[in-house]
């Protein structure tokens, strides 16, 4: 997910394309842990993000009858093989939306779907059958998605 380096190095971009209002948020992110939800709505209202156009996609793949991928994410599924079975699917759908994401922004775009996260606890689970953090994984990228949903208006808190 997006961190606060990332929210305030967007908002110096905005601000440096003359958007009216970026400059003033970015002193609300600095020193604080958490992000903002108003500068993380500010942003994407201002500028599309690789990240919400990805999950938006999923979202629609679900919706056409395509995918489930959306929907285990979001119903945070229990059983042990849903669970690897969802962060498989979700890891190769994001290698796969990175052809489509422009090549300076890959890094990033990799970043903030947590690839690299997915990714290490898949192995760990390999090597240790440790089926907690592949648990605790899928409820992070459910609260990226449902966070990202809510900035975009689509869900309530």
């Amino acid at each position: 997910m997006l961190q606060n380096t990332d929210l305030i190095l967007l908002l110096s971009e905005l601000d440096a394309n003359n958007v009216k209002g970026a400059k003033e948020l970015i002193p609300s992110l600095i020193g604080k842990t958490s992000i903002s939800l108003d500068a993380l709505k500010f942003i994407t209202e201002h500028r599309p993000l690789d990240v919400a156009q990805f999950y938006e996609r999923v979202r629609k793949n679900y919706n056409d009858k395509r995918s489930n991928l959306y929907k285990n994410i979001v119903r945070e599924v229990e059983d042990s093989q849903d669970v690897l079975t969802t962060l498989h699917a979700l890891a190769l759908q994001i290698i796969l939306y990175s052809k489509h994401v422009d090549n300076k922004d890959v890094l990033m775009f990799f970043k903030h779907t947590r690839a690299e996260e997915i990714t290490r606890v898949l192995n760990n689970y390999y090597k240790t059958y440790d089926i907690i953090s592949a648990k605790k994984m899928l409820k992070l990228v459910k609260a990226d998605l449902l966070a990202l949903e809510y900035v975009e208006g689509r869900r309530e808190l």
